[in-house]
């Protein structure tokens, strides 16, 4: 969606580079380093060819036929991300940065995860391409994500817990970038989302524009103009790809879902978009989740992947135009849709993608049969098996 760039690094408002001095030369040879390596066809021809043996695209649209009966209004359609090989729609932007390091002499990786799945499309590219990894995971999800961990160890990456501030995908980007800081000369550090300081955002928004090319594509062949794109945002790489080929259909609505969390007044969420506030987070000026000094509130989400505090800054500049709605569902409605949909469909989508459902079901009731909603599936539910089993422990 580079055309929503008002200047270099900017996104109407947001965006930017907020970073120490030390960071900015840095930034600036990966800026033209991804500039002359994204013009050159070679390089697109490699990407391209690896994005369909390694990672196993393009992947399918299906529709939900029997869950959406069941509900009444709209066909649902889903894109299937959860059917690459590793780590879901993160392995296309692991890939892309992966090979660029290559390509710029940087033989070692730094990532984070929270979900596991960044973790994972990275750990399983640097295997690839031999070439060391370290991946930072906040105590708290590498706890309830331990097939994530064992998938990303088994892999060959030097995993490294977290255990200070919330624990999660925020304390594990702050320790990721002190490492990346304190190592740029030999190290890239993959961005798992359209998050941070440019050129990063328009990075990951390239690499993962692949998403929305092929579901554009899947939808004219079938025929179809949908009505809605619902994707459920947690750092907004797998809705910067899917939203990236739609952006300038109007009558199409773009809607970013996330986490309400319990939904009682009070308790942690994760609504950065709907009720977060203009501020500098880990790089960039974009919509963040603190309070009226600035200090990062705490996050809560069943999906590890959606507890974020801050937000990409081209979706926080499309939110703020008002191109993009946004709709919290809580943790309930989540796991809810995830399991409905496990019965229905024998699909096991993850509870970020669980959330996603959940709001596509509520804008589907006010629609005609014949209208669709596409729903973004970034990864697969394997890995939130243990809750989401009817014995687990949600």
């Amino acid at each position: 969606m580079s055309t929503t760039v008002s200047k270099p690094g900017r996104y109407g408002p947001f965006g930017g580079q907020y970073v120490a001095p030390v960071l900015l030369p840095v930034l600036d040879r990966l800026e033209a380093g991804f500039n002359e390596t994204w013009a050159d066809p070679a390089f697109r021809a490699t990407f391209e060819d690896l994005l369909n043996r390694f990672v196993g695209r393009p992947t399918p649209v299906s529709e939900a036929g029997s869950f959406a009966s069941s509900n009444g209004g709209a066909r649902l359609m889903l894109k299937r991300d959860d059917l690459t090989f590793n780590g879901g729609n993160y392995a296309n932007s692991a890939l892309g940065q992966c090979l660029l390091a290559r390509r710029m002499g940087l033989g070692n990786l730094v990532t984070d995860t929270g979900s596991g799945q960044n973790g994972i499309a990275t750990a399983a590219v640097a295997a690839r391409f031999n070439m060391p990894c370290t991946i930072y995971m906040g105590s708290r999800d590498a706890a309830r994500q331990q097939a994530a961990v064992k998938k990303m160890q088994v892999f060959g990456a030097d995993l490294r817990v977290v255990g200070d501030a919330d624990r999660a995908l925020n304390a594990a980007t702050s320790a990721a970038i002190r490492h990346w800081m304190g190592n740029s000369a030999s190290t890239a550090y993959v961005a798992g989302a359209p998050i941070g300081a440019h050129p990063y955002p328009l990075m990951v928004g390239a690499f993962q524009a692949v998403i929305g090319r092929e579901t554009r594509l899947q939808m004219i062949e079938g025929g179809i103009l949908p009505a809605a794109i619902v994707s459920a945002v947690g750092g907004g790489s797998s809705t910067i790809g899917m939203f990236s080929a739609f952006v300038h259909d109007p009558q199409i609505r773009l809607i970013a879902v996330e986490a309400a969390g319990s939904g009682l007044a009070g308790e942690l969420h994760s609504a950065r978009l709907a009720r977060g506030r203009r501020g500098i987070f880990h790089g960039a000026e974009t919509l963040v989740l603190c309070d009226e000094n600035g200090q990062i509130l705490e996050t809560g989400s069943i999906a590890p992947g959606l507890a974020y505090p801050g937000s990409a800054p081209e979706i926080a500049s499309l939110v703020a135009s008002g191109r993009i709605e946004t709709i919290a569902i809580t943790d309930e409605a989540a796991l809810s849709a995830v399991r409905r949909l496990a019965t229905s469909e024998g699909i096991l989508v993850s509870l970020e993608a669980g959330h996603a459902v959940a709001a596509a079901e509520i804008v589907a009731r006010d629609l005609p049969p014949t209208a669709v909603v596409a729903i973004m599936v970034p990864s697969s539910g394997d890995k939130d098996l243990d809750i989401v089993w009817p014995g687990g422990s949600a």
